[in-house]
């Protein structure tokens, strides 16, 4: 029989239950040689015992309070999102040093002859909040860690499912065989082309946990020309793109725009004097900026953005925590939205 790792089986729990009693007759045992002095000399001595036991207790419940203290309101956003602020976290614990240090000073009235020991022992205490720390941050970061693994995981079958969804790829097929019959074999070839960039990317590139922000901008730039292909040429006057000629040097996790996009032209495409398209993408400081407006036709008024955008939500959420702006507004017209987080230098 094949046993689950992780799991107690039966002779396991007998095992730690003769163990664990075992281990309290010992520790009886030794407790009660160790009394039995205070218990021949009187209460006093037995109340002192318990006094330097309960101090024990309560600072070291103080430690453990403050190490909570320091991961939830400096650790998580100095150190472990990763916002290049770790002077500023190592900064804070010579700070926290030195109020411990103060700290027992005032309780020893400042005796000049405590000054060394206090001195070690607020290095220890702050050393052990440190330490604390980093072991109470260790659940979340695996807890992390496996999430960005399902993110991936959801990313290349939300590649397949929603970003590149198959009624997009019916509709460029139809675009490419109206093409043939319409124009030239150049405009067909490029169409084919920016098909095969886009597949090639989608397949390739969702594995990978960064890419560059030239192949994402290139990956839009390519969606965005299929999709304007199929357009009417009115269509094609009320559509504005504006994204950047000149792309600088960041990486960023893949395809965390294109849900965006393709929800704009998927249910934002219509017949009428209202409809309209825009879309910029532009660098700001070390931050990508996507903003899209779009017309909505009356049919699809009452409606809201698909599976993409909520997953996209969730991803954003926990590659960057609150480090990241996700604005979107519907009236009964027009839907806005604008998407801004920080790019990396380096994969």
């Amino acid at each position: 029989m094949q046993v689950q790792s992780g799991y107690w089986t039966k002779a396991s729990r007998y095992l730690f239950a003769g163990i664990s009693l075992v281990l309290l007759g010992y520790w009886i045992y030794r407790w009660r040689q160790g009394l039995a002095p205070y218990a021949t000399d009187g209460g006093a001595d037995l109340a002192g015992f318990i006094r330097w036991l309960l101090g024990y207790v309560f600072l070291l419940a103080v430690i453990l309070g403050a190490a909570w203290l320091n991961h939830r309101l400096l650790y998580r956003k100095l150190v472990s999102r990763q916002t290049l602020l770790h002077w500023a976290y190592f900064s804070w614990l010579l700070i926290l040093w030195w109020i411990l240090f103060e700290l027992f000073q005032n309780l020893n009235a400042y005796a000049t002859e405590v000054i060394i020991e206090n001195w070690f022992v607020s290095l220890l205490c702050t050393l052990l909040i440190a330490v604390l720390t980093l072991a109470i941050d260790q659940p979340e970061i695996r807890r992390k860690r496996s999430e960005l693994e399902q993110d991936k995981m959801e990313a290349e079958l939300h590649n397949l499912r929603a970003q590149l969804h198959p009624h997009f790829l019916f509709n460029t097929l139809n675009t490419i065989y109206s093409e043939a019959l319409q124009q030239d074999q150049e405009e067909l070839a490029t169409l084919i082309a920016e098909l095969s960039g886009l597949l090639r990317f989608s397949f390739k590139h969702a594995k990978q946990t960064r890419v560059t922000l030239h192949e994402e901008v290139d990956f839009l730039r390519r969606y965005i020309h299929l999709q304007q292909a199929r357009l009417t040429p009115t269509q094609q006057q009320a559509v504005q793109i504006n994204v950047m000629d000149e792309v600088p040097s960041y990486w960023l996790p893949p395809l965390l725009l294109i849900p965006f996009v393709e929800n704009a032209f998927v249910h934002g495409i219509f017949d009428g004097p209202d409809f309209f398209l825009h879309i910029e993408l532009s660098v700001q400081g070390d931050h990508l900026r996507l903003q899209i407006a779009n017309g909505l036709p009356a049919k699809q008024r009452l409606g809201g953005s698909g599976t993409g955008i909520s997953n996209t939500r969730q991803r954003l959420e926990r590659l960057y925590q609150n480090n990241y702006l996700l604005e979107e507004e519907q009236t009964p017209d027009i839907y806005r939205m604008q998407l801004k987080f920080p790019l990396s230098l380096s994969a």
